[in-house]
Order: structure tokens, then C-alpha cells, then sequence
């Protein structure tokens, strides 16, 4: 069910005993909570009829007691069950392992006066699984999955609209941009925005650009792309930036050296006949991410990324055994590689 459509049947009073949030969206996760909050509990909520559960540290069998436990004061109960990784293919190791036949049980005979959700905040849940099934059956699933780039600019304009604010062509491609199609983080700076113009109800491009800064990882990217042009002066001047901005020299090593194992998983998937949103799938990263990627490595040369991937990651190694001073290691990285002596 679109997540629009369980709005509309909750903010009716249609609540239905037990249902699943899939996908990793958390304003479209945290939109549906507070809606059933506000209408099935409405301003009554307290400890003892509002409970979340973190299925990594408490078992299936605790929740289902608390499911069934009849209430004192015959109040209706909001359940949540966060991280519930038994649900999918994969579990951290010190996870707890779940038995879900009482969840099963449950699902036959939901408790009167419960609402359980399930927040499985995963791209995708494992659909051999008994449990999975049978939830599909008897539970109504909500999709909060990450949107696309389409979906994120529609969903953005009908926002501002709502809010009876205006917005320029040009400042909310800026802002997309800025946001890199991320609805979450677009949610957060918009509300600064609709702010910060008030009575004028309008967004001009300036007002984005003054207001929303480019992400550390957008930086990123402008970085790794200079390096691959073998600009050093251009990435020592954004390197010394980002340091100014107080960027640790280690957090930025991290995502050079992600950014570039990105580039180069694109190209061997690329090559594979993998598309974009197959790409974004297997690897785990945005679609937006992969686009932006996807179309820069075009003047790379393959080989060149993967010598600038190794060099990166001997680099790591070496900061963290403390042979190197991570600011100068980076800085000399940046000359090295441009001077095109890596290539040899």
C-alpha cells in the first residue's frame, strides 16, 4: 500500500491490527508513525500503551506477552518492533536469534486493542521465509522505500505547495541538487527554507544556495573528480576546505576511498548489463548516487580507478599503523596521483 493511501484510511479511523513499514525511507517511516499515533492514540500516550521493541537485543517471545497482556485501564496499545533482521536474509552476528513461531501464532489471532508495526527498514525482506509469507497475507504492508529522482521532485513541489509557498525553476533544481534526491534530508532543509523566506512565500535560487550547503559527500565527489582529472591544484584548494570546516583528514580518506570503489564497482556492473537501479540494488547505495557516478567515470580510465582505489587503501593502512600523518598522506596522495606517476 502507498504510504498516501494508509494516511488517508487511518486519518479515517481504518486501522488495521498489524502492519509492516518496508523500506529505509525515515520521513516516510516516521510520517506514518506519528499519523497512528495521533489517531489511534491520540493524546494518550505514555509508557504504558506506546512500547518499542529493538528485536537485535529483545526476543519475539516478550513482545507477543506484551502483545496479549490484556490492559488494566482497557486502553488501546501501540506495538513497535524495530530492526527486525530475522525477517531478511542477513543478521548481525550478535544479533538475537529469533524464534517467530510465536509471531506466527499471533498472526492468526491478533489481540484486540493492538496495533502492531513492524519497521523493516530494508530495501527488501527475504521471501523464502515462512514468516515473511505469511505476514504478506495477513498484514498490511506500508511501502516506505526510497523514492525516485521523479517521485522525490514531485513529492517536494506538492510539500511547498501545501505550505502555500512558491519556488523558483531554478531554485528547486538547485535544491534537488543540493539534497542529492534524498526526500528525508530534502523534508529537513525545505522546513529551514519555508522558514527562512516567512511572509514572502517564495524561494528564490539565492536563498537555496545561501541556506543549503553541499553535502560532505557531494564535496566528495567534486574531489574525486578533480583527482581523476589529475587537477591537483583545484583538489588541494577543496581538500584544505573541507579541513577548514573542521572535516576530519580520516572521515575524508573514507569516502575518497568509498567513492572510488564506487566508480569502480559501476564500471564491472556496467559491463555485467546491470542498469541503474539494478546497480543501486546490489551495491546498496542511492539511485541518485549511481546516476551522478555513473556519468562521471565516463573520461576515466578503468585502470587509472582501480590503481587510485589500491593507493587509497595501502594509504589507510598505513595512517592507521601510524606510519603516516593522515593530513600530509592525503595531501601527498593528491600530488602523487596527479602527477600521473601512480599510473606507471
Amino acid at each position: 500500500m502507498e504510504l498516501q493511501k494508509a494516511i488517508q484510511a487511518l486519518n479515517k479511523g481504518q486501522i488495521d491490527p498489524i502492519y509492516v513499514l518496508q523500506g529505509p525511507e525515515t520521513y516516510l517511516i516516521n510520517r506514518f508513525l506519528t499519523t497512528i499515533e495521533s489517531q489511534y492514540l491520540q493524546e494518550d500516550a505514555n509508557a504504558m500503551n506506546y512500547i518499542s521493541f529493538d528485536m537485535e537485543e529483545d526476543s519475539l517471545a516478550d513482545v507477543m506477552i506484551e502483545a496479549n497482556t490484556i490492559s488494566f485501564f482497557n486502553e488501546p496499545r501501540l506495538i513497535l518492533m524495530r530492526q527486525p533482521a530475522f525477517l531478511t536474509g542477513t543478521q548481525k552476528k550478535n544479533a538475537m536469534k529469533q524464534d517467530d513461531s510465536s509471531l506466527l501464532e499471533y498472526l492468526d489471532n491478533p489481540a484486540e486493542g493492538v496495533v502492531l508495526v513492524i519497521v523493516a527498514d530494508y530495501e527488501s525482506l527475504d521471501g523464502r521465509k515462512k514468516i515473511v509469507k505469511q505476514l504478506k497475507k495477513k498484514a498490511t504492508f506500508v511501502d516506505t522505500s526510497i523514492m525516485t529522482e521523479p517521485q522525490v521532485k514531485d513529492y517536494i513541489q506538492r510539500y511547498v505547495a501545501a505550505e502555500g509557498v512558491d519556488m523558483t525553476r531554478e531554485a528547486l533544481a538547485l535544491f534537488l541538487k543540493r539534497t542529492n534526491y534524498q526526500l528525508t534530508q530534502s523534508i529537513r532543509e525545505m522546513d529551514k527554507l519555508i522558514l527562512y523566506v516567512g511572509e514572502e512565500k517564495r524561494i528564490h535560487q539565492r536563498d537555496v544556495d545561501l541556506l543549503v550547503t553541499p553535502s560532505l559527500d557531494d564535496n566528495i565527489f567534486h574531489l574525486t573528480d578533480h583527482i581523476m582529472r589529475q587537477d591537483s591544484a583545484s583538489a588541494l584548494r577543496l581538500y584544505r576546505e573541507l579541513i577548514a570546516q573542521k572535516n576530519q583528514p580520516i572521515a575524508i580518506l573514507g569516502l575518497l576511498q568509498s567513492n572510488f570503489r564506487l566508480y569502480t564497482q559501476i564500471i564491472q556492473l556496467k559491463k555485467a548489463g546491470y542498469d541503474q537501479g539494478s546497480m543501486a540494488q546490489t551495491i546498496g547505495v542511492h539511485p541518485y548516487r549511481i546516476k551522478m557516478a555513473g556519468q562521471a567515470i565516463n573520461p576515466y580510465s578503468p585502470n587509472l580507478l582501480m590503481v587510485g582505489y589500491m593507493k587509497l587503501v595501502e594509504l589507510d593502512f598505513d595512517i592507521k599503523q601510524g606510519k603516516v600523518d593522515q593530513n600530509l598522506g592525503i595531501e601527498w596522495f593528491i600530488l602523487d596521483f596527479c602527477s600521473g606517476s601512480v599510473a606507471s
